[in-house]
């Protein structure tokens, strides 16, 4: 298969990459990033050497790491892992993902891939990213795939889901790269994690095979992100209940503030969790799904796998105590926690709003039980 048939998904070659990195270095912001990334080191410096990036694993390993470093070192309060035992060495694999922040999930594994000595994965996110030249070129230059959003004409999002699968399988089956890709369009903003079953059809066009094997060939491996603090919480609240009333409309620069408030608010606590392979037998449901629609039965298999990996944090338990009027799991978190909590909380409008607030980080809770 002829790769020019991707160039208008793909992310940069290294190829690419020089002109991309002279396009970053002249961006005001990149001395302000170069500061918050090198604290200690002179902003020339940190210059010249991101000037003298070659190729893309140069970029990720060295600048675009050290950016992940720093981001857990100044505004979380720790970043643990566990699975990675499930990832093979010798079988390139596809990663779906829950979603909480649009940059932090996947580039945290990014970074755990790199410690480990693997290959870092593609990372597939929908194109309303590209609203900013500078988040382009940065996003392009780390292996990101481009995915169209929904809207438009049915006909072209089909060929275009089509031809996005088509990418995937090629990266994966015949590449042997890994991929990265969230379990739905966008982020979770109601604190459930539930996959998209047209994110599973679309997974399957790219191949001739019957649906069951094109998935089976990907090599599914859940992930799940937990924060102690959504760092998009009061944003995420503020635009439920708008919706609820009818009255949000998205804003120039909005994807942006929230790609940029994901990377300095604080998180508290963090935790990547990966999961064993989704077996042929799962994703045919030989046994479990009859008749039912493949692609509802796989969603339906990844939710309880996904929910079941999320580290349930103080937070979690707090809310899902303030939620239901119990102390229930008093245990679980201290005074200071309800404090900051409520500190949180209260910076939003009394009712609606704060109740969806509380409901986006006790439904965790509601989901294991």
């Amino acid at each position: 298969m002829e790769t020019n048939l991707f160039d208008d998904i793909r992310p940069y070659n290294d190829s690419e990459l020089r002109e991309a990195i002279g396009r970053i270095s002249q961006w005001s912001l990149i001395p302000q990033i170069l500061r918050f990334i090198y604290p200690e080191v002179p902003v020339e410096d940190s210059m010249k050497q991101l000037r003298s990036v070659q190729t893309v694993k140069d970029l990720q390993t060295t600048f675009m790491y050290d950016a992940i470093c720093r981001i857990i070192k100044t505004t979380s309060q720790g970043f643990t892992c566990s699975g990675f035992d499930y990832i093979r060495r010798d079988r390139p694999c596809l990663y779906i993902s829950n979603h909480r922040d649009i940059t932090l999930d996947a580039f945290l594994l990014q970074k755990e891939l790199i410690d480990r000595q693997r290959d870092t994965s593609y990372i597939v996110f929908g194109n309303n990213l590209m609203e900013s030249p500078l988040l382009r070129d940065l996003f392009l230059s780390n292996k990101l795939v481009q995915m169209e959003r929904g809207g438009g004409n049915p006909r072209a999002f089909y060929r275009s889901l089509q031809h996005l699968s088509q990418y995937l399988h090629h990266l994966i089956v015949d590449k042997r790269q890994s991929v990265w890709i969230a379990q739905k369009n966008g982020r979770s903003k109601d604190g459930i994690d539930s996959t998209a079953p047209a994110i599973i059809k679309m997974l399957t066009l790219g191949s001739e095979k019957p649906a069951d094997q094109a998935l089976a060939d990907l090599n599914i491996i859940p992930m799940a992100i937990s924060y102690e603090w959504d760092p998009c919480d009061l944003l995420k609240a503020t635009e439920l209940y708008k919706r609820s009333l009818g009255e949000y409309h998205k804003v120039e620069g909005e994807d942006t503030n929230s790609v940029t408030t994901g990377i300095i608010a604080p998180k508290g606590h963090i935790h990547l969790s990966i999961g064993k392979p989704l077996t042929a037998a799962e994703i045919s449901g030989e046994q479990e799904a009859g008749k039912k629609d493949l692609a509802e039965h796989v969603a339906k298999v990844l939710d309880r796998r996904i929910q079941r990996l999320y580290k349930l944090m103080p937070t979690n338990y707090l809310a899902y105590d303030m939620l239901t009027g119990t102390n229930q799991h008093r245990q679980r978190y201290s005074a200071e926690v309800k404090n900051k909590f409520l500190q949180r909380m209260n910076q939003l409008p009394q009712g609606d709003c704060q109740q969806l607030f509380l409901k986006m980080y006790a439904n965790p809770v509601f989901s294991t039980q």
